[in-house]
């Protein structure tokens, strides 16, 4: 609410449309289905301002771009990019070097999940050798409670048993049991994990794989893409940035051309289609000598329509301080303050 009352009275006076239906005309904006809801005044402010109030910056920025007049648009672009390198100053972009993509497929387990086995006690162990010792001592007092005759029938016939198991599996029952005996200290002392099981093997092959794969992949990475050199990769971006504030104070043919060649020299940076829109904005599709007059306007939308691309671009970049709805929420007060008149670059 508090929101509310801060934006009354104030009137976006750099703008070319005041209508919905003029700048859907016009500059083909398209009205999205899912915010109908937002379509019914037709007044372009009162639609800006009721995105703002349901937080909806994205979309209120989109609009602004396709209202705001051309010049005022790219001089808001400007000041969004130098907020978005003032957050990368802060926190940059994690550098990702393409051949240590996919290097180790070891899991990487977050240190509140790691957990380190538990291993027995001196103590412990003392008391689990004493078990068999107990074990006998409780059977021999059996024994001596049973009547004679009956316990030597019962060890004939078990003596038979003992045999026949060991002409089976070659060893006989107690022998058996010793050794299981040994084996679990064995595994309790030194882990329960057995080196030689064949799922060891299986994921040393598949890791085999996989490395073939990763080779496969950065081979067709390196093919296509040329390496990365961030230090290049600025260097132009501030060119760009510095020919679109040229041609924000001189908006003329000659700062128009040079904003386009930036714009090529790097249209994937928020920069290099700034500087594209810069160009969109002259509005002549021609510029440079020999035209004999002939004028090519823009398309209408393709300016705007570049501005809400330049805009995304800044919101989803890595690094920074700040979310992509709080990016958002920061570019749609610098437009205000644009396209209201407040921040000019005549100061």
């Amino acid at each position: 609410m508090s929101d509310k009352l801060e934006w009354q009275n104030r009137h976006l006076a750099l703008i070319r449309y005041t209508t919905l239906d003029e700048v859907t005309h016009e500059e083909h904006y398209e009205q999205r289905p899912d915010l109908a809801s937002f379509y019914k005044k037709t007044n372009v402010e009162d639609i800006v301002w009721d995105f703002a109030d349901a937080g909806r910056y994205k979309c209120a920025c989109e609009l602004l771009g396709y209202i705001g007049h051309r010049r005022a648009v790219v001089w808001w672009g400007y000041l969004c990019l130098l907020s978005l390198y003032e957050e990368l100053k802060q926190n940059p972009i994690p550098v990702v070097e393409v051949d240590q993509i996919g290097k180790s497929f070891e899991p990487k387990v977050p240190d509140f999940a790691k957990v380190k086995t538990p291993k027995p006690s001196s103590e412990q162990i003392a008391k689990a050798e004493k078990v068999p010792a107990l074990m006998k001592e409780k059977l021999e007092k059996v024994r001596k409670m049973c009547n004679p005759e009956l316990l030597a029938e019962f060890n004939e016939y078990m003596e038979v048993f003992y045999s026949e198991f060991e002409k089976v599996h070659h060893i006989r029952p107690l022998d058996l049991i010793k050794k299981l005996q040994d084996i679990n200290k064995q595994e309790v002392i030194g882990g329960r994990i057995d080196m030689n099981s064949p799922i060891f093997k299986e994921a040393e092959k598949i890791k085999s794989q996989l490395q073939t794969v990763r080779k496969e992949t950065l081979d067709t990475i390196h093919a296509v893409l040329p390496p990365e050199m961030p230090e290049i990769k600025l260097k132009k971006a501030k060119e760009a940035l510095r020919s679109v504030y040229n041609w924000v104070v001189a908006p003329d043919e000659v700062n128009a051309k040079k904003c386009m060649d930036m714009g090529n020299s790097c249209p994937d940076t928020p920069a290099g289609v700034l500087s594209y829109c810069a160009f969109w904005a002259w509005g002549d599709m021609m510029p440079g000598e020999g035209k004999k007059n002939i004028v090519v306007k823009t398309p209408p939308g393709l300016m705007s329509n570049g501005f809400s691309q330049m805009l995304l671009m800044c919101a989803l970049q890595k690094g920074g301080t700040r979310k992509l709805k709080e990016r958002y929420e920061e570019y749609f007060h610098l437009g205000i303050e644009v396209l209201t008149g407040k921040n000019l670059w005549d100061e």
